[in-house]
């Protein structure tokens, strides 16, 4: 089994959840490959703390995500922040140059599953992982929702992952977020099965 992470991060938010499904999925026994989607008009900002500047710095380095590397893929994960309800602009763009899958039917059944990043629970999260759902289901790939009891205790959005980040440059996963990842992966390992 394999699955794709591709993902759009300016702050590392998006880039910290992508590594937390990269890990998880990894130690489950899945071949998993981490991408990031291509990014011409990012800048760092020159006052992060320097966590946050090594979390950007090892984001940078991972390969750039191009349409071909859906094809092999059982999986695919997709993330990005939330942008007024949507996705960024950047991991729109990743999703018209898939057109060409599309249209050749190349990734129908593939299992599809989303996360994002929000500035907080009002920022359009859930309206962002819809927009990624609705990418998916037009690509005829199958939705993976997660389960209502992925983390007991917590909850979490049936169409995918949110973590908020308060507006801040990521540092690290905060434990919510990291425990939903964990109670997923489970759940997506048994759904590629």
């Amino acid at each position: 089994m394999k699955a794709v992470i591709v993902f759009h991060s300016v702050c590392g938010n998006d880039y910290l959840v992508a590594k937390a499904f990269f890990q998880g999925l990894e130690t489950r026994g899945i071949n998993t490959g981490l991408f990031r989607v291509q990014d011409a008009s990012w800048v760092q900002k020159s006052d992060l703390s320097v966590k946050a500047k090594e979390v950007l710095h090892v984001m940078r380095a991972l390969p750039q995500a191009t349409a071909d590397i859906l094809l092999d893929a059982d999986l695919v994960i997709m993330g990005s922040p939330t942008y007024f309800g949507n996705v960024s602009a950047q991991m729109k763009a990743f999703m018209d140059s898939t057109g060409s899958l599309w249209f050749h039917g190349k990734i129908v059944g593939k299992k599809f599953a989303a996360f994002t990043s929000a500035g907080n629970a009002e920022g359009g999260g859930d309206l962002c992982l819809q927009a990624l759902h609705t990418y998916a289901k037009y690509m005829g790939m199958l939705s993976i929702p997660v389960p209502v009891k992925a983390v007991l205790g917590e909850n979490a959005p049936a169409l995918g992952v949110i973590h908020y980040s308060d507006g801040k440059y990521a540092e690290e996963l905060d434990a919510k977020t990291q425990c939903v990842v964990d109670g997923f992966c489970d759940f997506l390992v048994k759904a590629m099965a």
